[in-house]
């Protein structure tokens, strides 16, 4: 896999019911996504030799609110690569958007610096009258830039909804068009493959397990998902960037693996805090 940028691939940590089968579709509506705050770690697991990278750490703050008609979600990045040949480089990222329930509106914004400097900062709506029709990405920031977005097209809430009820439903690749506006990569063709939890008893499992238990969350069946991101309209047989996730039925992450391309992360759960929702 080619080397890809470090925002790119940070955006597909965020933590997703349209062209779905009838089966699929029903499994949707009883998809409960649980609204919680998590903080997970992140640890090296490998780097090639060209990379130069010695080491890996840093943090992800994520956040799930569900509100009475719609859904929102923060996420901040914080990570420190280490080289071989020393020096470091300190990059933080953030990303918060709003989605509504019915699929025709989305807002988010990000910023990215490295070292203190500002690299880049977006923001943007998507308006549609239809949740499935061909619609147009309106950016602020910067200014003016609109970017197509063909029919179908999923945001990141709808997508892991349809993720899971396409597991719960035995369907083992599912593949979507999904937005997030977290580049101007976007939007992405996700193919997704989805198996069996084959780690609950390993040790990283079963301690998040307890931490979960901990904070008064039920136990749920969990599904890995290993996710390949393509920019649409790319020609390359390679994906831009992966990421394998451990999802739960109620859509909590137990753990997540980062492919950089030339590093891969480990993310595990830290911390957990099940959030209320409102009364509506």
């Amino acid at each position: 896999m080619p080397r890809t940028s470090l925002k790119a691939a940070l955006i597909s940590t965020l933590l997703i019911i349209f062209a779905l089968g009838v089966g699929a579709a029903q499994a949707a509506q009883s998809v409960d996504l649980i609204p919680h705050r998590a903080l997970y770690k992140m640890s090296l697991v490998s780097a090639s030799r060209g990379s130069g990278i010695a080491d890996a750490t840093g943090t992800m703050l994520y956040s799930f609110n569900d509100g009475c008609e719609a859904w929102a979600s923060e996420t901040n990045v914080n990570l420190k690569l280490v080289y071989a040949e020393g020096g470091e480089v300190e990059t933080n990222w953030s990303f918060a958007s709003w989605e509504a329930k019915d699929g025709t509106a989305y807002r988010f914004r990000v910023r990215h610096t490295r070292d203190g400097n500002l690299v880049e900062n977006l923001k943007g709506t998507v308006r549609r009258a239809d949740p499935a029709a061909a619609s147009e990405a309106r950016y602020s920031l910067p200014k003016d830039k609109l970017i197509n977005l063909p029919e179908g097209t999923l945001f990141p809430t709808r997508h892991l909804l349809a993720l899971i009820a396409a597991g719960q439903t035995g369907r083992p690749v599912f593949s979507r068009t999904v937005f997030d506006g977290a580049s101007m990569d976007n939007p992405y063709e996700i193919n997704a493959i989805i198996g069996r939890d084959r780690m609950a008893t390993s040790p990283a499992a079963l301690a998040a397990g307890k931490l979960m238990s901990a904070a008064g969350l039920k136990q749920h069946a969990v599904r890995h998902v290993r996710m390949a991101f393509f920019p649409r309209g790319s020609m390359k047989p390679e994906p831009e960037f992966e990421l394998g996730v451990d999802y739960r039925a109620d859509g909590i992450a137990r753990a997540i693996r980062q492919d950089f391309g030339d590093f891969t992360v480990d993310l595990t759960p830290a911390t957990i805090e099940p959030l209320k929702r409102p009364g509506c």
